[in-house]
């Protein structure tokens, strides 16, 4: 009897095994890390590490992903994807080329202009609305999966406005 009992539960956790194992057959395990640039902005006379700037992770940021690699605002995301605390996450894809965008690509111009502050006209030159209209339907990142991989998005941060690519500092240089 408990020769059965085990031969059993071997039998079991072998079916098991081989369930698991299908259900994410043709899938692609991807860890995915996103950071910013963020230079350095003048001040004092920096140590040469301090002048290369650094790297912060995109703690929280959320993005849609789409299959394929045709995107527009009109287009539907496969799913919403949001970092972690690092900036990281994993997800199992299959073979394909996806393309990652930012939810904030998504508000209206108003809406997007009213999330990310005002900004006062002697210190920043705010570009006209194409700029944010070409913005918003640009791609974050396309990518394409054929095995597990490790994906790293670097975005570059630009003093004082961020990743706005629609925003210029014009103010006085810091001292």
């Amino acid at each position: 009897m408990k020769a059965t009992l085990i031969l059993f539960a071997l039998i079991f956790t072998a079916m098991s095994c081989g369930i698991t194992k299908n259900s994410t057959k043709g899938l692609n395990k991807i860890k995915f890390s996103g950071t910013t640039h963020i230079p350095y902005c003048g001040g004092a006379k920096p140590s040469p590490d301090v002048a290369a700037g650094y790297y912060e992770s995109m703690k929280f940021e959320t993005f849609n992903l789409f299959s394929g690699k045709d995107f527009s605002s009109a287009s539907t995301a496969t799913q919403e994807v949001k970092l972690d605390e690092g900036g990281n996450i994993e997800l199992n894809l299959p073979d394909g080329t996806y393309t990652l965008v930012h939810t904030d690509k998504y508000l209206s111009l108003d809406e997007f202009k009213k999330k990310n502050g005002i900004y006062e006209p002697k210190l920043f030159m705010v570009k006209e609305d194409a700029c944010y209209e070409t913005w918003m339907n640009t791609p974050d990142l396309t990518f394409t999966l054929e095995n597990d991989t490790i994906i790293e998005f670097r975005k570059r941060a630009k003093c004082w406005v961020g990743t706005n690519p629609c925003i210029e500092y014009v103010g006085p240089p810091a001292p």
